[in-house]
């Protein structure tokens, strides 16, 4: 097959080589309309810029971004703490932007990141915009994906087993005599959604708990659809006996419904949630969790982006899946 070159790249686009050389090696001004087509070939025609060649070309803009879902979850921002420290240390700049769950923006994101003239970046994806993401690799731009895949492109990743969280989390109140659980889960549109949901579900078959859809509610990872979920268990007929929540940002929603239909945890109903325990410290009675290695997380995203960026020879993408860890609080009751 003959090797695609950057000639190949221009005519598909209808640029000109100057220009297809300006997006590749993140040097000097093309219009975002331009920057589009660019790209689109890039990856249409399977463009591979050539590393020796870009390092010897390009210099460093010394700007590092990091786009994240959710600036206002206490758990993603520590994360982005321990990562700006390290971008600090190799003497660069963080820049921050948020994408709120929403494919469009972090597309519109990804745009302004390129334009940006990143050195890398450390996302927690959509789980959406794939190409666009393989696009920027085929640039040599590092790629530090956290918390969630981009679905069909290989980066370096660092993860959550959130499938064995959720299992492990509807085994332990099943332990307890659970046997009527609420489940008030995210959405399927990414890798964290999907293997949470998926966890849960399983527990629930292996165990042979019925699996009974009315107690079972999507909340998109949001706290007022958390919130209406948790209503509508509550005042079913038959309510469940416990809830597993599989987010924090849901899990407030989760508390604030409880409290508003004058119930108590766990006397009248029993709470376990998957999340970082730092926001639930002052909460009573004390939370059952199955809990993120937050600091770990942060501190290894941190060495893999550092190694892309200081280590001159090549290497395989690297994956680390962390098992989270049940601590046991006073929210969930036996029966």
């Amino acid at each position: 097959m003959k090797k695609v070159t950057i000639k190949d790249v221009a005519k598909d686009a209808q640029v000109s080589i100057a220009t297809v050389s300006k997006v590749i090696n993140n040097k000097g001004y093309v219009s975002k309309s331009t920057l589009d087509a660019v790209l689109q070939s890039i990856n249409k025609l399977g463009y591979s810029v050539n590393a020796n060649a870009r390092s010897l070309k390009a210099a460093k803009s010394n700007k590092i971004a990091v786009l994240t879902s959710d600036i206002s979850n206490p758990y993603l921002m520590s994360i982005a703490k321990d990562v700006e420290e390290m971008i600090r240390s190799l003497n660069s700049h963080m820049l921050l932007l948020s994408h709120n769950d929403n494919p469009e923006i972090e597309k519109t994101s990804l745009k302004i990141i390129i334009e940006q003239q990143v050195d890398a970046l450390v996302i927690i994806p959509t789980g959406e915009n794939g190409d666009l993401i393989e696009s920027i690799k085929k640039m040599n731009i590092p790629v530090i994906a956290i918390d969630r895949e981009v679905d069909e492109v290989e980066t370096d990743l660092i993860v959550d087993d959130n499938y064995f969280g959720s299992y492990e989390s509807i085994k332990y109140l099943y332990q307890l005599g659970h046997k009527r659980i609420g489940i008030i889960y995210g959405h399927q549109k990414n890798s964290i959604g999907r293997d949470r949901f998926t966890g849960a579900i399983a527990a629930l078959e292996d165990l042979s708990i019925e699996t009974d859809p009315s107690l079972i509610h999507p909340a998109d990872f949001k706290e007022d659809l958390a919130y209406r979920a948790t209503i509508e268990l509550l005042m079913q007929p038959t309510p469940p006996t416990a809830i597993y929540s599989c987010n924090n940002t849901m899990t407030a929603g989760v508390l604030k419904a409880i409290r508003d239909q004058d119930m108590k945890i766990p006397e009248d109903i029993s709470v376990i949630a998957f999340g970082d325990n730092s926001q639930w410290e002052l909460v009573n009675p004390k939370l059952t969790l199955m809990t993120q290695p937050t600091k770990r997380i942060g501190i290894e995203a941190s060495i893999m982006l550092k190694n892309r960026l200081t280590l001159m020879e090549r290497f395989a993408a690297q994956k680390k899946v962390m098992k989270p860890t049940l601590i046991k609080g006073d929210s969930c009751k036996s029966i």
